[in-house]
């Protein structure tokens, strides 16, 4: 529990525990019978008992109220901050919304990838190898794709997005191991 906490749940219990002192001496005086002089005695002394109580339980009041008063005003100053850094995190996520379409976008691109390979396989003979052209231009689209996915790599980094850097530089990678084989292959 922070300290501003504690101070208030120590205020709140002294107040609390000098309230059930003064409603104790309260029914106690309540209920004091004034029928002989033992008892008028009594009821003086819870009197005075009550008076003191009276003193401490208002104390305690004003110093649950002034730690009131100051956790309230951390609280305000603290919303305070969170609204003014609501904008940070909405550009923030829309910064990151803009990284995350383009690697979907690249990542789509990819996925087209496959059918353009599987319409270059001779006329749908799938046992038929792939012409030196079609290599080539299969590795191209590989090759532009990766240097996308590494300037993409570059620019999450520079925005302090790391784990989509990562992402996409290791679909640049892929990519470009990808190209350079079909590159030798259309040789």
């Amino acid at each position: 529990m922070p300290k501003s906490d504690s101070a208030l749940v120590e205020a709140a219990a002294k107040f609390a525990s000098e309230l059930e002192s003064y409603s104790r001496l309260g029914d106690l005086f309540l209920k004091t019978p004034l029928t002989s002089v033992k008892h008028l005695e009594r009821a003086n002394q819870l009197l005075a008992e009550i008076a003191q109580c009276e003193g401490r339980l208002q104390g305690a009041g004003q110093e649950l109220v002034g730690v009131l008063a100051g956790a309230r005003q951390q609280q305000e100053s603290l919303s305070k901050g969170v609204v003014e850094h609501v904008p940070a995190v909405q550009k923030r996520n829309e910064r990151l919304r803009e990284l995350m379409d383009e690697l979907t976008s690249v990542a789509g691109e990819v996925g087209t990838l496959n059918t353009q390979i599987q319409h270059r396989a001779g006329n749908g003979d799938a046992t038929a190898p792939p012409t030196t052209a079609d290599a080539r231009d299969v590795s191209e689209t590989a090759l532009a794709l990766s240097a996308r996915a590494e300037a993409l790599a570059g620019t999450a980094r520079d925005a302090e997005f790391e784990e989509l850097a990562t992402q996409a530089h290791s679909l640049h990678q892929r990519l470009q191991a990808i190209g350079k084989k079909l590159a030798k292959a259309g040789t």
